[in-house]
């Protein structure tokens, strides 16, 4: 019998190659909501510390012109996190928009692998039974060449 030959192990390797990708782009998806992430948490930081330098600085004494630039400080920090949020947002989107891609591209590969495990256990029941058949001559041969009139009812 013929070696085993999957027909569709072209397209195959090149869902696993899909497959990669998406993968790879799954990663930098993750890679950049962290980025943004972190960078959301530095500003809620600075704005923390502005926040308590501004206490600090009403405990001891305020001048009209420092609360003025705390003032606009907060207001530049607040602009800043809320286009942050709306960063992490976005990131996260894309985060989410790539998974779904990668799940799709997973669910695709595996689907054209179980196909292919499927005809080789075909292929083998199929060579089983070549064999099985070789056996069986092979042994009635063999019966009639050591048992020719010695049968005997």
């Amino acid at each position: 019998m013929k070696r085993f030959k999957f027909s569709l192990d072209a397209p195959l390797r090149v869902k696993q190659k899909i497959e990669q990708i998406r993968e790879q782009q799954l990663i930098e998806a993750r890679m950049e909501l962290e980025r943004e992430k972190k960078e959301l948490r530095v500003l809620e930081e600075k704005k923390g510390n502005i926040k308590s330098s501004l206490e600090q600085k009403v405990k001891e004494s305020l001048k009209v012109a420092e609360l003025a630039f705390f003032e606009a400080l907060i207001n530049t920090v607040n602009s800043k996190l809320k286009n942050q949020e709306r960063k992490v947002a976005g990131a996260f989107e894309r985060c989410k928009e790539a998974m779904e891609v990668y799940i799709i591209s997973r669910r695709e590969r595996q689907v054209i692998e179980k196909l292919k495990e499927k005809r080789f256990n075909a292929y083998l029941s199929e060579l089983n039974r070549e064999e099985q058949k070789i056996l069986d001559d092979i042994a009635s041969l063999a019966f009639l060449r050591r048992g020719e009139g010695e049968y005997a009812p």
